[in-house]
């Protein structure tokens, strides 16, 4: 499945730095620092990008290519040049072509050696600030794939669960008005009812705390596969399960708590999702979601669900 995440990107920075209509220089962003015009392509010179900028400007005269690139990597260096300082661009080099610049008509094998700005703007953009994109807005890209499957969570107190022996059974329709409803303060267990026996389950949660992942985790569960549909979090021999009670999901600040859950035919083996001592909580971040949705991209066999619910006070 095909998710165009890096063509979306580069396309909002585009329209952010060049405008809307078709210029030059916006062409030549799109065209230069397309992800599969990466600086080690050796195919894709600058006169190979004037071809493809004719395609949507026939009147582009092509022996202006370097003197439009540098104009493209002026308006970046505008926007971005506190960024860019921040992630360790030289940003005073990527205007003086007296430093080594390459913005020449044929690149040769000696100055692709050297310092070149537009390959220096290049891998900030998409090492860097792709990143910081997905850190950003990753969340709100996998909720806008989610489908509807109202109450997939439901939180329950230690006296229902104790009621019903730890087994995870479906609320009557009367419980399902407060669904969307956790009462602060009070320690909760969580039952996960998707029909996806056999799925791997990626569970994520957002507050004002930050975005983690649930399961598969040391805290809360170590085995994220589901066995059979309802399951219960936290799960036996999780480090949650090892703890007083009331170290289960306990929210103590008021406000809002999301939930996003992945279900995978096929289970990702990513190094952050296996649970380990020094991440038993793994934080989502830029790079984790870049790994991610390469996986997802890769697969057709998966679905996303998300619940929010409110915190509130009790009597």
């Amino acid at each position: 499945m095909n998710l165009n995440l890096k063509q979306n990107f580069q396309n909002q920075i585009a329209e952010s730095l060049f405008g809307a209509n078709l210029t030059e220089q916006r062409v030549c962003f799109l065209k230069r620092f397309a992800p599969e015009n990466h600086p080690d392509n050796r195919v894709s010179t600058h006169q190979e990008i004037a071809k493809l900028m004719k395609k949507d400007l026939p009147d582009y005269c092509e022996e202006k290519i370097s003197q439009t690139i540098r104009k493209v990597i002026e308006v970046v260096h505008k926007a971005y040049e506190e960024e860019m300082k921040a992630d360790g661009v030289n940003t005073e080099a990527l205007l003086n072509l007296k430093a080594g610049g390459t913005l020449k008509g044929k690149e040769d094998e000696e100055s692709h050696k050297k310092f070149s700005p537009w390959k220096e703007a290049y891998k900030w953009l998409w090492k860097h600030k792709y990143l910081r994109w997905l850190d950003e807005n990753g969340w709100q890209i996998l909720q806008e794939k989610a489908i509807s499957a109202p109450d997939w969570i439901q939180f329950k107190s230690q006296q229902e669960m104790a009621s019903s022996k730890r087994t995870p059974k479906r609320p009557p329709a009367s419980a399902r008005e407060v669904a969307s409803k956790i009462p602060a303060h009070e320690a909760l267990w969580m039952v996960v009812d998707l029909a996806y026996s056999n799925y791997q389950l990626l569970l994520f949660n957002r507050s004002g705390h930050g975005q983690y992942l649930l399961c598969p985790s040391l805290e809360f569960a170590p085995n994220g596969m589901i066995d059979k549909p309802p399951i219960l979090l936290p799960q036996q021999g999780s480090y949650a399960d090892d703890y007083d009670e009331k170290e289960n999901f306990t929210f103590e600040v008021i406000g809002q708590e999301e939930f996003l859950a992945i279900v995978l035919k096929k289970p990702l083996k990513l190094d952050w999702l296996t649970p380990r001592k020094e991440d038993s909580l793994p934080e989502c971040n830029g790079q984790r979601f870049k790994e991610l949705f390469d996986e997802l991209e890769q697969q057709e066999n998966w679905q996303v669900f998300y619940q929010s619910f409110e915190v509130v006070k009790t009597a």
